[in-house]
Order: structure tokens, then C-alpha cells, then sequence
């Protein structure tokens, strides 16, 4: 019966609500339409894009969408309401030092755009022709041809330069976790006006200081007069660390590291067995 007192529930996409192939399964579909239906407030909170978190719920109706790992902030309608940019100096350093590395890479906007450099395209499709049993590959083989937008690198530069584009994250991803443990040293000098965290053992996501999923969920705790205690918050990765040791009901899943797991009052089932709905329904009382 824990959801008698939980007033909002915050959804992880990948690793969390999503299952293995990115969907959101009619079973889960059903879970959430009955916590919904209890008055419980649902909002995503996620480290992708606004479009593309829309993509695997297939209209799902969701109350609110924390996006970019809380770096914006999205009505249920999709309307901005909040927005936290990454320094433009600090994104054409990082965007060097990239170019530098055998390493995957995009700039996230607020627009929902994910920004990649011509020039650097055949080198990070080479990274692509690999195992597709590779955690996020084929996300990323996705995300590369579907929905990237290619641009030339003077471009490019000209766009986060001038304000053209807002950048709200810079995603990193590479099939080899000891890869990205290497770059984040090289982006130590940066640490201080940007946070460096994670979604998943092959990626790296460079956010603006002081965002998080946490900070992004304090938006609709205050419209709707909820406190932290009142809310449920579902998670299994690095960039879930601040939301699941700020809300009263911390519901990690059994794929998350165990430092995630000892973050959290509860443990759902993993996230490919349907463990949000199955950890929904079992806490839910029976219909009357």
C-alpha cells in the first residue's frame, strides 16, 4: 500500500522503464494509466531529449518531462518552461578535445536537436560496426542515422559560438567503459562548470553545474504543492544518484550497481521483466 501516500511519481527511461529493445510495454502502459488514475502525478525523468523520450511511450499522456538530465524542463504539452545551458566556451574546449578521441559524441540542444560534425562522421561510424550486444549500440546506430543532425565543424562552432543553438549536454559514448574512464580525466578542467555524470557503463553526459533530475522535479513539486516525502522517484544510474537520495519513496531496479541499489527504500524488478509495472501493481491496493 505505499502509494497511498505517494502524490508524484519520476520515471528513468532507459535501464528503468524501458525495457531491453527501448519500449515501454503495454504492461507498464497499464500500471502507470492505474497510479495515474489514483490522482499520482507521472513525469519522466530522463537523461534524453525531449523528442527523444517521446519516441519508445507512444503518446503515453505523462504530467511532465524532466529532460536532458534536468537541464530542461517540459510542460505535459512539450512547452519549455525551464532551461540550464552549458557555458559556450567551455563547449567549443570539450568539443576539441573530443574531435582528438576515437570516441562517439553529441551536442543536445533545446530543441531536441543531437549535433554531430561532418567531419568526424566516418571515425564515429567505425565505432558502430561492432557486436550489437554492446550496451546502447544500437541506440547509438539509431540515434546516428535517424536522428542526428550533421553539420560542418565551422558551423558547428559558429552555432554554440554565437547562440545559435543552446546546448543543454554533450553526450559520450564508447563500447569499451575503460575508454570513458580515461576521458573523464581529460575532462577534469572542466569540472567545475559543468557536472560529468552517467546513464550507463558506456556513456558520459557533461551537464551544466548544479542540474539534475532532482533539481528539474522541484518544478512540478512546487505547481503542484507536493513535498519530497510525497513523491516516488524510479531509477538505476549515476545521473539518478541526486533524485533518489532526495524523495521519500527511492525505488531502484535489480539491474542497478549495488551503490544505486543501497540509494534506494525499495528495489524493483529488473527493468526486462517488466519491473516498474510489476513493483506498481504489487504496491497498489486491489480494486475494490
Amino acid at each position: 500500500m505505499v502509494f497511498s501516500n505517494v502524490k508524484l511519481a519520476a520515471f528513468d527511461m532507459d535501464g528503468t522503464l524501458l525495457n531491453a529493445d527501448s519500449q515501454m510495454t503495454e504492461i507498464t502502459k497499464e500500471a502507470c494509466r492505474k497510479l495515474q488514475a489514483s490522482g499520482c502525478k507521472l513525469v519522466l525523468s530522463t537523461g534524453r531529449t525531449y523528442g527523444s523520450a517521446l519516441i519508445p511511450i507512444d503518446r503515453f499522456p505523462f504530467d511532465g518531462y524532466v529532460c536532458s538530465n534536468g537541464a530542461t524542463v517540459l510542460e505535459a504539452d512539450g512547452t519549455l518552461v525551464k532551461r540550464t545551458l552549458l557555458p559556450r566556451e567551455m563547449i567549443l574546449d570539450v568539443v576539441h578535445t573530443l574531435r582528438q578521441e576515437p570516441i562517439y559524441y553529441e551536442l543536445h540542444d533545446t530543441a531536441s536537436n543531437r549535433w554531430m560534425v561532418r567531419e568526424d562522421r566516418d571515425r564515429i561510424e567505425s565505432l558502430l560496426a561492432e557486436d550489437t550486444s554492446v550496451e546502447g549500440l544500437s541506440l547509438r546506430r539509431f540515434s546516428f542515422y535517424k536522428l542526428a543532425r550533421i553539420v560542418e565543424l565551422e558551423e558547428m562552432l559558429e552555432r554554440v559560438a554565437s547562440g545559435g543553438s543552446d546546448i543543454v549536454k554533450i553526450f559520450i559514448w564508447h563500447r569499451e567503459p575503460e575508454k570513458l574512464r580515461e576521458l573523464r580525466e581529460l575532462l577534469a578542467p572542466w569540472t567545475d562548470s559543468a557536472t560529468v555524470t552517467s546513464s550507463g557503463n558506456h556513456n558520459v553526459e557533461i551537464i551544466p553545474k548544479g542540474v539534475s533530475k532532482w533539481e528539474g522535479l522541484r518544478y512540478f513539486c512546487q505547481k503542484w504543492g507536493i513535498s519530497a516525502e510525497q513523491v516516488m522517484a524510479f531509477g538505476d544510474a549515476d545521473n539518478d544518484r541526486e533524485v533518489l537520495s532526495q524523495v521519500g519513496y527511492s525505488v531502484a531496479m535489480a539491474n542497478a550497481k549495488a551503490e544505486i541499489k543501497q540509494l534506494a527504500r525499495f528495489v524493483a524488478p529488473h527493468h526486462n521483466e517488466d519491473g516498474v509495472a510489476k513493483f506498481i501493481l504489487e504496491q497498489m491496493p486491489g480494486d475494490a
